[in-house]
């Protein structure tokens, strides 16, 4: 989970100040009147100051991205895409509880900001609050079902609970919205072989396809699937490790 969650993390820090994967907003539907004003944008001239925290970030350099993003908050301290960036660094730096106080800032000044509410879910998830996590990631893809990355977080905050269904449903939006996604094959790998009895050939193919993807190879599972296979009966038609 740590490479896809910085991973993940990048993409919220550097997309939400460059509108890349913006969440549509219900307040500007033309179907619906305008009930509240748009949440405030990053001033134009903390955009440079904003520019070299994304790149220390993007370097590794949490403690210089952490500095800059808390410059560019004494100068715009109610700007949800900005605390959004700035709560993604310290989830990287460890500092969960203070992301989640920076993200519960940006949700009050934005209810709908869903990459607020997939950070928090992923935090929860870190920190082993399944529930909170199921309830958060939920609502991040209920503002944007299109978020790929939601919906694997998501099925993996399901599938702890035991809600395999569930979990398979959000695994697999995961992988039709994005198809190249490795982290999401693996989870599905996982959740198959899990099944009772295991389904092993998708099991075996969703492996297969995360590592072609670029996902390591995990001994574990291709322990399991082996078995799993050895345990089949007979007249099964046969399967091989990837």
């Amino acid at each position: 989970m740590r490479g896809e969650l910085f991973r993940c993390l990048l993409f919220l820090s550097i997309g939400l100040s460059t509108g890349i994967g913006a969440t549509p907003d219900a307040r500007d539907s033309p179907t619906n009147k305008p009930s509240l004003p748009p949440p405030p944008k990053i001033p134009q001239q903390i955009l440079p100051l904003v520019s070299q925290a994304e790149q220390s970030f993007a370097q590794g350099n949490l403690g210089k991205a952490d500095a800059l993003y808390s410059k560019a908050l004494a100068v715009a301290p109610n700007v949800p895409s900005l605390l959004v960036s700035a709560a993604a660094v310290k989830t990287k730096m460890g500092n969960l509880e203070e992301s989640r106080s920076v993200l519960r800032k940006a949700l009050s000044i934005d209810l709908d900001n869903a990459p607020a509410w997939q950070l928090l879910g992923m935090n929860a998830l870190e920190q082993k609050k399944d529930q909170e996590a199921f309830a958060f990631l939920t609502q991040a893809t209920l503002l944007n079902d299109n978020n790929p990355r939601a919906h694997n977080y998501l099925g993996m905050a399901a599938g702890r609970k035991g809600w395999s269904e569930a979990s398979e449903q959000e695994l697999r939006r995961a992988v039709e919205l994005d198809p190249r996604y490795a982290d999401a094959n693996f989870n599905l790998a996982v959740l198959y072989l899990g099944r009772t009895p295991p389904l092993i050939e998708l099991a075996r193919r969703h492996y297969q396809r995360a590592l072609d993807l670029g996902a390591q190879r995990d001994p574990a599972i291709e322990k399991l699937i082996a078995k799993a296979v050895a345990g089949q009966p007979s007249n099964s038609s046969p399967s091989t490790l990837p």
